[in-house]
């Protein structure tokens, strides 16, 4: 089989090789399909940000069960699955622990569209925000991400939910899954056009492109004792307005997964969600690669082209 690790300054290396069989409370996973984050890009750039990853990358992974480990009784060899295990996924085979896959519908026949991890991110983040009725809502950016948050937002009680980014096509697809409102930021002030959507000052902002100097503008759309959300990943320190946040009251929410109080409850609600058709992939997984472009799909993921929603390595 291929296995595949970063190797150090832009490289990486996709071999034959094999894996150990799983352990007590493990699955080995025959992958059809792994998501591209930016994490990855991260990573064969540079491989001392995390070198257990570099060394096992992949963690967006959906396929097939290979074979169960001791105490493994509700999975099976022949069950599709996906997964939120950390590291491995983007080899031909992988092993996770049990407490990270959920089972997918036997008929999926394309795997790409269940990739989960993602969307486990985003309920873990809704969990958190703990949204009420009547709520005015803006998203900041529609990327992969963001559209994911969208298309989970409770649209059916929330007031008014406003989508703000530069590219049109992702805010017509923001609008597709229940923006009421959508404000392109290259042609409108964003703050001025947030705030007439929201009929003064949004109760809740969620943030989702982790661009330096987003939080200001983010803080300046919410109302007094509003609530922020950094969704996004803000890789570098920066300077953030304290003093807005201390006397508009702000509450200000950090909903990575780490805040998470089971990551595995959140992907077995992910997973269920998913079934039930609130999230839909089938317009956001973009772009396909096989394993003889991976090196330059994981460098195209950064900077992304504007037409690339989301990456994924098939295997089928």
């Amino acid at each position: 089989m291929k296995t595949v690790s970063f190797t150090g300054k832009g490289a990486l290396s996709v071999r034959e090789g094999s894996v150990a069989g799983p352990g007590a409370n493990q699955v080995r996973v025959g992958m059809k399909a792994c998501g591209l984050c930016l994490y990855d890009a991260k990573c064969i750039k540079d491989t001392s940000v995390d070198p257990v990853y570099s060394a096992m990358p992949g963690h967006e992974g959906v396929g097939i069960v290979m074979e169960v480990g001791k105490g493994v009784t509700d999975i099976e060899p022949g069950d599709k699955v996906t997964s939120i295990a950390f590291g491995g996924a983007l080899s031909e085979e992988y092993i996770a622990d049990r407490s990270t896959v959920a089972k997918i519908p036997k008929e999926v026949d394309r795997y790409e569209h269940w990739i989960a991890e993602p969307v486990t991110c985003v309920v873990s983040a809704l969990r958190l925000l703990r949204i009420e009725p009547g709520m005015d809502v803006v998203v900041i950016g529609t990327g992969y991400m963001g559209l994911l948050i969208i298309q989970g937002l409770p649209k059916e009680y929330i007031r008014t939910l406003t989508a703000v980014d530069i590219l049109a096509d992702r805010l017509d697809l923001a609008k597709k899954y229940g923006a009421g409102f959508a404000v392109n930021a290259k042609r409108d002030d964003p703050v001025k056009a947030a705030l007439d959507a929201a009929h003064g000052k949004a109760d809740l902002v969620i943030e989702a492109v982790g661009i330096p100097g987003i939080l200001a503008k983010a803080t300046e759309m919410l109302k007094n004792s509003g609530r922020l959300c950094i969704f996004g990943h803000h890789a570098a320190d920066e300077t953030v307005p304290t003093n807005a946040w201390h006397m508009k009251g702000i509450e200000v929410l950090n909903t990575t997964p780490f805040m998470s109080k089971s990551f595995s409850k959140d992907l077995a609600d992910a997973v269920r969600l998913m079934e039930k058709g609130k999230y839909d992939q089938s317009e956001l997984i973009s772009k396909t690669y096989r394993y003889p472009q991976l090196e330059h799909a994981l460098h195209e993921l950064s900077p992304k082209p504007p037409e690339v929603i989301k990456s994924v390595l098939v295997n089928y």
